[in-house]
């Protein structure tokens, strides 16, 4: 069996995968983008019986390989804040999604583990006010650092 961790690749992202692995260890394999690169699951070989942990990226926008790897009997803990859609039914799918505007997924990580890492979860919503006070957008990536743009592209 073979775990995987996909996630995006910004400050939300980070802060839920960071709380979700001191809550709960486990060796997995990472899958991660720069902000704003969501189609993750597609990127993702895994076989029956492989669990995944999807953290702030679209199921709308990974519907179909969600859909797919269910089908391939992969367990998927899915959750998210944005646009989901219809939410499939699955035994294999624990999804939690909260699409509310003040939400981001580091907050629901935060509740779905007890409240215990409460810093890593403001660090994260305090990084999605931030980036939306500035209407800021990385350029083309947020590595190197400085590689900025406020022009909205």
């Amino acid at each position: 069996m073979t775990c995987f961790d996909i996630f995006n690749g910004d400050a939300d992202g980070i802060c839920a995968l960071v709380q979700l692995r001191r809550a709960l260890p486990l060796e997995t394999e990472l899958v991660t983008g720069v902000k704003r690169d969501i189609g993750l699951l597609s990127q993702v070989s895994a076989a029956a019986g492989d669990r995944l942990s999807v953290l702030d990226i679209s199921l709308d926008k990974n519907r179909g390989a969600l859909l797919a790897l269910l089908a391939n009997q992969v367990e998927v803990f899915y959750a998210d804040h944005h646009f989901a859609g219809e939410i499939p039914v699955h035994p294999g799918l624990t999804a939690l999604i909260d699409t509310q505007a003040n939400i981001c997924t580091s907050l629901i990580i935060n509740a779905y583990l007890g409240q215990r890492f409460a810093a890593w979860a403001v660090t994260g919503r305090l990084a999605i006010i931030w980036w939306q006070a500035r209407g800021w957008r990385p350029r083309r990536s947020i590595y190197p650092p400085g590689n900025w743009s406020n022009s909205g592209n």
